[in-house]
């Protein structure tokens, strides 16, 4: 059952008035309302009591519980623990703030008062780490959310919910929390707190309540190929991708809870684009006339009821000249254009921005993958789905036995994963005429989805294709610590490691990364420079110094990081 979504002023309030001592229970075990039995609007408790949600449009407005000592009891607060925050709706005060009037002083101060306050949250989750941010701290992060959504902060507001989940997957020790992730959110939330708080307001600080549609008007489109999508947040799922006649792709999605099962569904599922009833399976080989269109920044096609869609006669072929001039763009050129948008928040990447379009020839497999060689650099071909409802790891296998065969192909690239693609659609080059597929596929298979009778040709010897070496990290030493902290806190850096980070810090300035070094030197510093009372005892860190030295080591460490990866390929 899809659990309802709770306003954060609502959890933040209730999660204030329970007693200290059953905070320190609830902290004990975050997740103790998960094993209780949920209803659409109550959960009953393993021993009887009956928490009722108060829901106003699908958001949960109120709490209240059967027991004795509510509203102050520790049932309200492990419900309030485990409901996500909702996401800022239309009919909110939130939404009616369009943007930040630069002429309004009274406007500024109040946003850079709301900023200033989610630094200092924000620090308090640095430095006391994540792994020991409990309902507390997770309180004072809704209140922060809350607060940013009344005045119009909606990109810190989303980024602090970012951070919220992912302190809750850690403490729930799910297998979906990445420790890479929380580390992104919380530099991006540090970044665009400060700017706003110094008197900054554009447009892409404040971001926006929802996801926005403008109109496009009258486009035509050609669908180019449909991936699955399975993650690991239990979302599952197709999506689909457009060109249109300039060579801008669009996205259309089929995208909810489920497994691979509901994956490999989505394929003949409708696209329910406009009024034209095509599934996935054949929208992405089809040509499509929209009017009074629209499209979100990201690239997302609207379906709204002005949307209109009528079916091309002829199909989508890859030849299209809004589409063959990716296959003649340089690897290094695309590679630039994906580091470029890899640092920009992800509503506002546009679609297909991390995807390689190349063309070579296959070279066999082996246990790395799937080789194939384009201009004098040898790919490796993988997928990063192995279900076995889903062909994709048989095409692979397919692929393997085809040495010799001139391939086009679009994978998504990793920068960090230097020369290897993940393979998601794949075609005869135009001078190949070897590459046997159905007449209905128009020239490509979707990985994923169609199922390849590619025969061996024998014309090359299949070659072993062993995974290429991974990079030397150069920056394992900060990248490390940058992590650790937002894990641990402050804890990380004890008195005793002080030699140790100073051996770090020499590493990278041998190898010719100074300013990293210097940031290092700088996080310790601060985390050990703290003076002393009069008593002896040594004074608290101050935590916003921290987290702006904090702040300048992780912006470092990943700027550098992205450009050694883009130099690894």
């Amino acid at each position: 059952m899809t659990r309802p979504t709770i306003a954060p002023e609502i959890a933040a309030a209730l999660t204030a008035q329970i007693p200290p001592r059953l905070l320190k229970k609830l902290d004990a075990e975050p997740r103790l309302a998960e094993r209780w039995a949920w209803t659409a609007s109550t959960v009953t408790t393993d021993k009887g009591e009956v928490v009722t949600l108060d829901l106003a449009d699908g958001i949960v407005r109120g709490v209240t519980c059967s027991c004795l000592l509510q509203p102050r009891c520790l049932h309200v607060a492990a419900v309030a623990a485990v409901l996500e925050p909702a996401e800022a709706t239309p009919t909110a005060p939130v939404a009616t703030v369009p943007a930040i009037p630069s002429a309004s002083t009274e406007v500024h101060a109040s946003t850079s008062a709301v900023a200033a306050q989610a630094v200092r949250v924000i620090s308090d989750v640095l430095a006391g780490g994540a792994e020991t941010s409990g309902a507390f701290v997770q309180a004072e992060l809704l209140r922060s959310i809350h607060a940013c959504r009344t005045i119009g902060l909606h990109r810190l507001a989303t980024t602090q919910t970012r951070i919220l989940r992912s302190v809750r997957e850690l403490r729930a020790d799910k297998p979906e929390f990445s420790l890479a992730a929380l580390s992104a959110d919380v530099r991006e939330a540090l970044a665009v707190a400060h700017a706003l708080a110094a008197g900054e307001a554009s447009s892409a600080l404040l971001g926006t309540a929802r996801r926005d549609y403008e109109t496009i008007g009258n486009v035509r489109l050609r669908g180019v190929f449909t991936e699955a999508v399975v993650a690991r947040s239990g979302y599952a799922g197709a999506i689909t991708y457009l060109v249109d006649d300039k060579g801008v792709l669009y996205t259309r999605a089929d995208i909810a809870p489920g497994d691979a099962g509901r994956a490999a569904g989505a394929y003949d599922a409708p696209a329910n684009l406009g009024d034209a009833v095509l599934p996935h399976r054949e929208l992405c080989r089809s040509g499509l006339f929209l009017s009074d269109a629209t499209r979100s920044a990201d690239g997302r096609l609207g379906a709204g009821q002005k949307v209109r869609a009528v079916r091309a006669s002829e199909p989508s072929l890859w030849s299209h000249d809004g589409l063959a001039s990716r296959w003649q763009a340089p690897l290094p050129e695309q590679l630039a254009r994906i580091a470029a948008h890899d640092a920009t928040p992800e509503d506002a990447k546009p679609a297909g921005w991390d995807l390689v379009f190349v063309e070579g020839m296959l070279l066999g497999g082996g246990p790395g993958g799937v080789g194939l060689h384009t201009n004098g650099t040898v790919l490796r071909l993988t997928t990063a789905h192995d279900h076995r409802v889903l062909p994709a790891r048989d095409n692979l296998a397919v692929l393997a036995n085809a040495a010799g065969l001139h391939v086009r192909a679009i994978g998504r690239a990793r920068l960090g994963a230097p020369r290897r693609l993940e393979l998601l659609a794949i075609g005869p080059a135009p001078d190949e005429t070897r590459f046997a597929m159905a007449d209905a596929w128009h020239g490509r298979a979707n990985l994923h989805y169609d199922r390849l009778s590619v025969l061996a040709l024998g014309d090359a010897p299949p070659l072993e294709v062993s995974a290429a070496p991974p990079p030397v990290d150069l920056l394992e030493p900060l990248r490390r610590r940058v992590e650790r902290v937002v894990q641990g806190g402050l804890g990380t850096l004890p008195t005793h490691a002080i030699a140790e980070l100073d051996r770090e810090a020499a590493r990278l300035a041998e190898r010719s990364l100074r300013g990293g070094a210097e940031v290092l030197r700088d996080l310790a510093a601060i985390a050990h420079d703290a003076g002393r009372a009069m008593t002896g005892s040594r004074r608290a860190v101050d935590r916003p110094s921290f987290a702006r030295a904090w702040l300048r080591a992780a912006v470092y460490e990943d700027t550098a990081r992205r450009r050694l990866s883009v130099a690894s390929w």
